[in-house]
């Protein structure tokens, strides 16, 4: 059996006294889908600030690839192959739809002085190869913002900035990629597309592990393979979405109703 791509064990993160994160363990394999789910405050953007770096750990283990992340610093598990999307948006709206996306590349970039004093053909070169990257991930989700590539983030709708968004995430070539509540402040057609958008994607990256929060219940069923219910920083459940649906547990604990 092949190892996980993503093992956290015993994750554990307090906040003076509150403990945000309860011993979690949570396995995802490589190429795989899972759906995050539990009621606000139950530990999932946490989850993900803790596995990113935002977040220092109080104890547990965090392995990428058998690789130690554990209270790494973002830049290093950057560069390892997390990347991840925000439940609000975190673009920088008046610059344009190139600069958000090269963003999401900077920590795989050699800044260094010696290359911008005395590598500047080398430098450009990557930067022309980057323009031509960010322009084919933005073809993918919508031939417009590759036509638009160098105008304001700000002029697009909240779908395109969503899929803007996911670009920037997806420039660096990431193993593993955490998607917060992408349809957030969309309507459920433009949701729809989204998941459409992703779907396709993942075709064509089979090999890419997904982690996905959302609230919307219909998006968990549609693309997870699995899912996971945290409810106080705790795992209360994990299987399948029709398990999930008729699990007692997650009813009382995150559909609201009483046993």
């Amino acid at each position: 059996m092949n190892a996980p791509l993503l093992a956290c064990g015993g994750l554990t993160m307090r906040f003076d006294g509150l403990v945000a994160l309860d011993g979690l363990d949570i396995e995802i394999d490589k190429g795989e889908t899972v759906g995050l789910v539990g009621p606000n405050g139950s530990g999932k953007t946490t989850f993900f600030n803790v596995v990113t770096g935002l977040y220092k750990p109080s104890a547990g283990s965090v392995r990428l690839d058998a690789r130690d992340l554990f209270a790494k610093p973002p830049q290093m598990i950057g560069r390892a192959g997390v990347a991840r999307t925000f439940q609000r948006s975190r673009l920088m709206l008046d610059q344009s739809v190139f600069d958000n996306i090269a963003v999401g590349a900077l920590c795989r970039l050699d800044l260094g002085l010696f290359t911008n004093l005395f590598r500047r053909r080398r430098w450009r070169g990557e930067l022309s190869g980057m323009v031509e990257h960010a322009r084919a991930l933005a073809h993918r989700f919508n031939p417009v913002i590759a036509d638009r590539l160098f105008q304001p983030a700000g002029s697009f709708t909240m779908i395109d900035r969503r899929r803007v968004e996911i670009c920037r995430a997806l420039i660096g070539a990431p193993r593993l990629l955490l998607l917060d509540e992408p349809s957030a402040g969309m309507t459920h057609e433009e949701t729809r597309q989204l998941m459409d958008d992703l779907l396709a994607f993942r075709q064509e990256m089979p090999d890419l592990a997904v982690i996905l929060v959302e609230h919307e219940m219909d998006v968990i069923r549609r693309v997870s393979d699995r899912c996971v219910v945290l409810n106080f920083g705790r795992k209360i459940f994990e299987g399948t979405f029709d398990a999930l649906i008729a699990n007692p547990d997650v009813q009382t604990a995150y559909l609201g109703v009483s046993q």
